[in-house]
């Protein structure tokens, strides 16, 4: 047994008991995050770990909800919640999970229970032990199919539902198929069913094949005729030919007999254009020799007058060449002066290089200088910088401690935040309770007021039996006077009975006690909110110190005031902060300047060792500088004059020298062209004569050849002008002669294949042959049309009459697997399942074993039994349950127990339900029952009875856990955890009296 007195945090336990398994309290008012104490300071974690045993192993699991920490920097950081479970193996392998999903399905595999079946039936919350009791059938269901493990049974009917689904998927799918397939014979029939549609589809094949075969015949017989025609027509069309060729050959015969004449004129030609052709050669020499000699009459006298022109060109070059060299002795003095001169250039760039490095030498000096005086002027800058961090930090030393007092209070304030929400969700709570127990109390004062008015009716009835049974000389029952001078008035009877009455005194009873147990209950949220209104009202006013609230001030008020003085103080904690910030900056800019003071100080030093060394460099370069300029030619300023004087006897020179080169080389050139235009025209002399000769006898040998073949020299130009023809007209007679000799051949060829024969008819052929085709081509086109609607319908015939007799057998199957799946999923007029039906046989044993304690709780009074009813639907029938009251004789709805009653069938429920599950083989193993409150609405003869039950299952395994404010308890039961609360905090103490 827990005790404790109110607030001490008794329900906590089981809280933290539930909140370790689920990661959610046992009567989901609070969370996680609420669990933490509001006692709890800044830096101190809240965690809960529960230690237990579960078939023979051992198991700790740890929970740290969501909760904000102040760290070492005294800054508040959020830390998420997360989870440890441990245990070990067999083997002894120790075993952790740190992942929350993966602990919850852990849990949930070992217990089998979800939180919210926990709390039906091993954990019974305060205010809500009748949950399993007033559950539903389906809710029921899904408790109790964890508790005994009938999973199988569902898993069992899910199966043969999704066989049921696939086998009717696939009726429907053939169903449609024929569908499809009688749409697609395009075959029209009256009827829509697929067995008569297929028998009036095979009359109608039958029918249609006969035709078929009578068509065929007479295609036969068509086609015969066509194939005769056809013969007969080729042969027409090739004697029709060859006559017409016949009388085009001859008249071509005619055409080439009239150009005989013709042919002899160009055999004749021929033989000219042969006679010039051999004399081509001749005539192509002499032309050639004659074209040479006009070419050397011009060429000769041109090579003679360019020999004229070198003679007088090579006489002038070399005077030139003579005037040239008379200035060589000039040329050689410019030379020798330019060479001095040259040598002396490098002085020029010494001087030059000297007065460079001598102004480098002042610029360093002058740089030196500035750089030594700026270092001066920085260190008095850093001095002057340091002076006033120093007085800074000095003002600073206590922020950090103020720092560390905000961030304490901005904790506290956080913590005083989720207290407000919980109370303002308090009071929500208590004027809706107080509602309820306003109306509760208006219930129970109608109900009163009904019941006392029946009774006065009732009594009144009675009264009304008492007048009429008074006669003269019989005793009165009331006085026993044998006189009855003044009876009472009998009234008008109202039907009252009894039963009335009692029902009327039990509803009263009811509504009154429901009255007492929201009363009480009422009082104790009153209580406990006004604690804990005053605890949060306290630390407002202390942690604020704000004059104008005091103890009454309402909860709004101190709400508002909370967050204005959050806000403020979240204001001063920023500007605190960005104030320590800005003094860490200035301690570590003290650092840098500090060091940098160092390195200014070493530089002045640096720079004023460079001065020494500068001025030095620069006295000794001018010095170097006179000594240099001395040895410099005077005639030229600077080294550019000299440079510029050196590059004109340069040139001078080298012009000099490139003139007489030049001159040189065009009179060597004139002398050596002279004497090649020289042998060149006497060359040309002697070949002119060689050709004189050869043309005269060329000319000699063509006037021979002409005067034999009687030609003139004109005539031979002629015929040479024509020979490229000779070819086509060799090739034109040839052709003739050959075109001559077919014509002949053909002739006499289709003379003698015609054999004189007539002219055919052709019209009347063709006429009779497309007559016949025509038959043909419309009796195929029929037979082919005919055909291919045979084919497809026998096909789809085929697909039909095959579907039918599947889905005849199909159909058998699936009307009886339908029948089964609705009757173990719970359609049936019963609305009963068949793993319902399992769980209700469970039930029913549960109920036997609780109807032992229920019975010995209520004296024989209550029995729980199923409701035999059926249900609106599946979810309200088969696990419903009735109470038997043997005083009233029958039964009637859980829903109308009291609430001590219902806290008694509860509790016998829930002892059943762990004695029946532990004696099922693969049941899990309910070892315990927790009860938090609910004994304060028992009366003392109840109390007893529930104390010896519960002392009664001592040993057997189980433990019970309850708590209540009840003496009777806390005085008989020997095992206690006590929670004593002091002053802020709450500890456990362990008590064992026996």
């Amino acid at each position: 047994m827990i005790t404790g007195p109110t607030g001490s945090g008794k329900t906590t336990i089981f809280d933290g008991m539930c909140y370790a398994l689920f990661n959610e309290t046992s009567g989901k008012k609070r969370s996680g995050a609420q669990l933490r104490s509001d006692f709890a300071s800044p830096q101190d974690e809240t965690s809960v770990e529960f230690v237990f045993e579960h078939q023979n192993k051992t198991y700790t699991i740890k929970r740290w909800p969501k909760q904000f920490l102040t760290g070492k920097n005294g800054k508040v950081h959020e830390k998420k919640a997360k989870v440890e479970l441990t245990y070990r193996e067999l083997d002894g392998e120790k075993k952790a999970i740190t992942k929350i999903p993966e602990a919850k399905r852990f849990i949930d595999e070992l217990l089998h229970l979800t939180a919210e079946q926990f709390t039906k039936v091993i954990l019974l919350p305060q205010g809500q032990f009748r949950n399993f009791l007033a559950a539903d059938s389906g809710e029921k269901e899904t408790v109790l199919r964890n508790l005994f493990g009938s999973e199988l049974f569902e898993q069992w009917t899910d199966l043969l539902k999704a066989k049921f689904k696939q086998a009717n998927e696939k009726y429907q799918t053939k169903e449609q198929e024929l569908k499809n397939l009688m749409e697609q014979a395009d075959f029209a029939s009256e009827t829509e069913a697929p067995a008569v549609w297929q028998t009036e589809l095979k009359q109608w094949l039958t029918t249609k094949n006969e035709q078929l075969a009578e068509w065929q015949a007479e295609l036969i017989t068509k086609k015969q005729l066509s194939e005769d025609l056809q013969q007969q027509l080729l042969t027409e069309q090739e004697l029709a030919t060859k006559i017409t060729q016949l009388a085009t050959i001859n008249e071509q015969l005619m055409t080439l007999e009239t150009k005989q004449t013709e042919q002899e004129q160009i055999k004749a030609q021929i033989v000219s254009l042969k006679w010039a052709q051999k004399q081509q050669p001749l005539v192509d020499e002499l032309r050639k020799t004659q074209r040479e000699l006009a070419t050397l009459a011009q060429k000769i006298p041109e090579k003679s007058e360019q020999q004229r022109l070198e003679q007088q060109r090579a006489k002038q070059l070399a005077t030139d060449l003579a005037k040239q060299r008379e200035n060589a002795a000039n040329i050689e003095q410019q030379r020798y002066e330019m060479q001095n001169l040259s040598a002396k250039l490098g002085l020029y760039q010494e001087v030059k290089e000297l007065f460079v490095q001598l102004n480098e030498a002042k610029q360093k000096e002058q740089q030196s200088l500035e750089k030594y005086t700026t270092a001066n002027t920085k260190i008095a800058e850093i001095n002057e910088q340091l002076a006033q961090i120093k007085l800074a930090l000095n003002d600073g030393a206590d922020l950090e401690q103020e720092k560390y007092r905000m961030a304490t209070k901005l904790v506290e304030i956080t913590k005083l935040d989720q207290k407000s929400s919980d109370l303002q969700q308090r009071a929500a709570k208590l004027k809706t309770d107080n509602e309820e127990l306003v109306k509760a109390t208006k219930a129970a004062e109608t109900a009163t007021t009904k019941a006392r008015a029946l009774e006065n009716e009732l009594a009144q009835i009675y009264l009304n039996k008492f007048i009429q049974q008074l006669s003269a000389g019989k005793p009165c029952p009331v006085c026993g006077s044998l006189e009855h001078p003044h009876p009472g008035e009998i009234h008008s009877e109202t039907q009252i009975s009894e039963a009335d009455v009692k029902k009327a005194r039990a509803t009263m009873n009811k509504l009154v006690q429901t009255k007492a147990a929201l009363a009480s209950s009422y009082a104790e949220r009153q209580t406990e909110y006004e604690k804990q209104f005053t605890e949060f009202s306290k630390k407002v006013r202390e942690l604020t110190a704000k004059d104008d609230l005091t103890a009454k001030s309402e909860l709004a008020e101190l709400v508002t005031v909370l967050r204005k003085f959050a806000h403020e103080l979240d204001q001063k904690h920023a500007n605190l902060v960005q104030k320590l910030a800005f003094l860490a900056e200035q301690k570590a800019k003290q650092s840098e300047l500090e060091k940098e003071l160092v390195q200014q100080t070493e530089l002045v030093e640096t720079f004023k060792t460079q001065q020494q060394e500068y001025r030095l460099q620069k006295q000794t370069l001018t010095t170097k500088c006179a000594e240099k300029q001395q040895q410099l030619p005077r005639e030229y300023a600077d080294q550019n004059t000299a440079e510029k004087q050196v590059e004109l006897w340069q040139k001078d020179i080298l012009a000099y020298e490139q003139q007489t080169q030049q001159l040189e080389t065009a009179l060597k050139t004139a002398e050596q062209a002279q004497l090649t235009l020289a042998t060149e025209v006497k060359s040309l002399t002697d070949r002119q004569q060689t050709l004189l000769e050869t043309s005269t006898a060329l000319q000699t040998e063509l006037n021979e050849n002409c005067t034999l073949a009687n030609k003139t020299l004109t005539k031979l130009e002629e015929l040479l002008a024509k020979v490229d023809e000779l070819e086509t007209l060799e090739e034109k007679v040839a052709k003739y002669q050959q075109e001559l000799a077919t014509v002949k051949g053909q002739t006499m060829t289709l003379t003698a294949q015609i054999a004189q024969r007539p002219m055919p008819k052709l019209e009347q052929t063709s006429e009779k042959l497309a007559q016949a085709k025509e038959k043909v081509t419309q009796l195929q086109e029929k037979i082919s049309a005919l055909t291919l609607q045979v084919t497809l319908k026998q096909g789809v015939y085929e697909k039909v009459h095959k579907i039918l007799l599947a889905q005849a057998d199909k159909l058998a199957e699936l009307s009886q697997l339908k029948e089964l799946v609705d009757a173990i999923s719970g359609k049936g007029e019963q609305k009963l399942g068949f793993e319902r039906y399992i769980l209700q046989t469970y039930l029913q044993e549960v109920l036997v074993t609780a109807n032992e304690r229920l019975t010995q709780l209520t004296n024989g009074r209550y029995e729980l039994c199923l409701n035999e009813e059926i249900g609106r639907g599946a979810s309200s029938t088969g696990l419903e349950l009735d109470i038997y009251d043997e005083h009233a004789g029958k039964r009637r709805s859980v829903h109308t127990l009291s609430g001590g009653e219902s806290f008694l069938a509860a509790l016998a429920l829930a002892l059943a339900l762990g004695e029946v599950i532990q004696k099922k083989s693969g049941g899990i193993q309910i070892e315990a029952l927790f009860v938090d409150e609910g004994f304060g609405s028992l009366d003392q003869n109840a109390l007893q009875s529930a104390l010896e039950i519960l002392q009664s299952i001592e040993g057997q395994n189980r433990m019970v856990g309850i708590i209540s404010h009840v003496t009777e308890l806390q005085t008989q039961l020997p095992y206690q955890l006590q929670v004593v609360a002091t002053g802020e905090r709450s500890t456990l103490r362990y008590r064992t009296e026996r």
